[in-house]
């Protein structure tokens, strides 16, 4: 039996090379569609328990499936920065969301494709991917139209449309992005998906993405393209769900979070369930290796052709990470791996997992197995995945002396520490739920009982800085400007290297309207990081409220230079221009206000802001006028 096993991959493996050369003389486009927070047991072809996704089926009918893909990453532009690099973020340092872009010195799929002679286009649906975070780079035409804000996002119908129009217009060979941002909260379906799945407005969120995915492979029928295509599809990550205790994402690294869905379609391969363990960084050899196109010599993952056609990994190990809750919450980090059926997670209390026997992950092995050969292998990958990495604060001034000569600061830094028992995940798990618990009084208008648990939350956990934030935010909402900067500055106490919260502190005083505080703090924070367009665009607003306009100027052009498509910065624009015809009465401010007020407008038309300054513009004309 082993001798016909052996003898079927090595027939199936000849089949995928030869039809793969045929493909790539042929000249093929390439599509990856990326689904941000799609869960494996969502798609019913997978799993028939939840939700009905027949265009998702239909692609998984002619595709190879890969029944054990896992993400690396817990989070979305970590987990995106991996696909489109072939690397792990040991290698390209992007760890979390906040604080973190890809920077050039690592070469990306569409660069190779670019380069390679196809036109590219990236098709974004949240401002998470905003072309700021360095994941444009290649692309000729990166589409991130959704408004401006860390929860922006679009829906699926709109960058669908957005991807066929592009596609349509295409007369080169093309490799094009799709990413549909819908089923990461809040869970909010169109109809009729949100009356049809009212219990269950997740999935409600799934069973749209798919119908739009279904307008997109019509879109690709009608045209022919389907015989001329190589599709992959997959999601960043899942979502919890509540399972082990986690609702959403970006905390643990169970398999509801990081087992994720991955198809691969091309002319002719035909439906094969693959049973091997894979990764994200598969993907980039995989899609060069069907295309013709130069693989780089910096991706660390292997094509899964060879995989499907039964040949085994050089690497088994798969790495994964949750680092994310070790920056906001001084957290022990959490890394590990899976290894055929085990899967190992190195924490304070360690786990092991068989996750062939046991899939739900309830039965932790760890104190009946030898647990050195499963560190030995976490340190080995440490070690041969580890890149230059990038750093989350750039290099720049120390902030502590200023904080500490505004009285701010005590002076103390962290020290690097041991973590214990009581930095495990696990055992933080508490404060993470008592901080949504929070979050939602205050959505439902209680403020006063979310900040009383904040506060709490930040008494047993001062390193929380998620908190201290939260806080702030509240307090904002309320008018009460003095306690917010109160909790920032016991924040950046505990905490005094957070650009996050520095910020955060100085935005606070920009609202109090103390624009020349601000301003000191803002120039600390954009020589920490420079290239941050929101941070250009905070300080930009500082020198603006302090009746520094070229300064300001300077800033707002600098945030646009980074970030081309920056809404506040436009609209900031528009102000000082305002500012100045107001003041000199020459007709250039008047139309460089309009202009610049009229492009926020074209990015957000029910800009609010933008509506009035436009309005404010008119008004003034008329006056002068008179």
């Amino acid at each position: 039996m082993r001798h016909t096993r052996t003898a079927a991959a090595a027939g199936w493996a000849m089949i995928l090379f030869l039809s793969v050369q045929g493909m790539a003389a042929e000249g093929f486009n390439v599509l990856l569609v990326t689904v941000d927070t799609l869960r494996y047991d969502r798609i019913s072809a997978l799993s028939s328990r939840f939700v009905k996704t027949p265009n998702l089926d239909a692609l998984a009918g002619k595709s190879l499936v890969f029944a054990n893909a896992y993400a690396h990453s817990t989070l979305t532009r970590p987990s995106h920065a991996n696909i489109m690099t072939g690397t792990t973020p040991l290698s390209h340092g992007v760890s979390d969301n906040p604080g973190f872009r890809l920077e050039k010195r690592y070469p990306t799929m569409a660069e190779s494709f670019k380069g390679a002679g196809f036109a590219t286009g990236a098709f974004i649906g949240a401002f998470i991917l905003d072309s700021q975070f360095g994941l444009d780079r290649g692309f000729d035409f990166y589409d991130d139209m959704h408004g401006q804000s860390a929860i922006a996002e679009r829906r699926a119908d709109q960058v669908v449309a957005s991807a066929i129009n592009w596609i349509s217009g295409r007369k080169e060979r093309w490799f094009a992005w799709v990413h549909l941002f819908d089923p990461h909260d809040p869970y909010d379906p169109p109809e009729p998906f949100k009356s049809q799945y009212a219990k269950d407005p997740y999935s409600g969120e799934v069973a749209f993405v798919d119908a739009q995915l279904g307008v997109l492979m019509d879109a690709l029928e009608k045209r022919g393209l389907m015989e001329k295509t190589v599709i992959v599809l997959t999601s960043d990550h899942g979502e919890a769900l509540g399972d082990k205790g986690e609702e959403t994402h970006g905390f643990f690294a169970y398999n509801p979070v990081i087992h994720i869905p991955l198809f691969v379609y091309y002319p002719g391969v035909g439906n094969k369930t693959v049973a091997a363990n894979v990764g994200h960084f598969d993907i980039f050899p995989t899609v060069c290796a069907l295309a013709g196109v130069l693989i780089p010599e910096s991706v660390q993952g292997e094509s899964l052709l060879p995989i499907a056609g039964g040949r085994a990994r050089r690497e088994p190990a798969i790495y994964f990470e949750s680092l994310s809750p070790s920056f906001f919450l001084e957290a022990a980090p959490l890394q590990g791996f899976v290894e055929g059926k085990i899967k190992f997670i190195d924490l304070p209390l360690k786990e092991v997992y068989d996750v062939t026997a046991d899939p739900g992950e309830e039965r932790n092995l760890a104190s009946t197995m030898n647990l050195a050969p499963l560190s030995a292998t976490l340190d080995r990958l440490r070690k041969d995945l580890k890149g230059k990495g990038t750093k989350q604060d750039l290099e720049g001034k120390d902030i502590r002396p200023l904080m500490e000569s505004l009285g701010y600061l005590s002076g103390k830094a962290k020290s690097k520490k041991n973590f214990t028992q009581a930095d495990d995940l696990k055992t933080l798990l508490p404060l993470i739920a008592q901080m949504h618990i929070a979050v939602n009084e205050f959505k439902s208008g209680k403020p006063d009982p979310a900040l009383a648990k904040i506060r709490n939350i930040i008494r047993i956990r001062p390193s929380y800085t998620t908190a201290y934030s939260a806080a702030a935010i509240i307090n904002r909402n309320l008018g009460k400007f003095d306690e917010a900067m109160a909790v920032l500055r016991a924040g950046l106490d505990k905490n005094p290297d957070n650009l996050l919260l520095l910020t955060d502190l100085a935005v606070t005083l920009i609202q109090a309207k103390k624009p020349a505080e601000a301003a000191e703090l803002l120039e600390v924070v954009v020589d920490r990081d420079e290239n941050n367009p929101e941070y250009q665009n905070y300080l930009g607003r500082a020198y603006m409220e302090s009746g520094a306009i070229i300064p300001a100027e300077e800033r707002f052009k600098k945030a646009l230079a980074l970030d081309p498509d920056m809404v506040e910065a436009f609209n900031n624009l528009g102000y000082l221009n305002l500012i100045l015809y107001v003041q000199r009465k020459e007709a250039k401010f008047y139309e460089a206000a309009v202009a610049n007020f009229d492009k926020a407008l074209a990015h957000n038309p029910r800009l609010e802001s933008a509506l009035k300054g436009k309005a404010a513009a008119a008004e003034a004309k008329a006056k002068a006028g008179r």
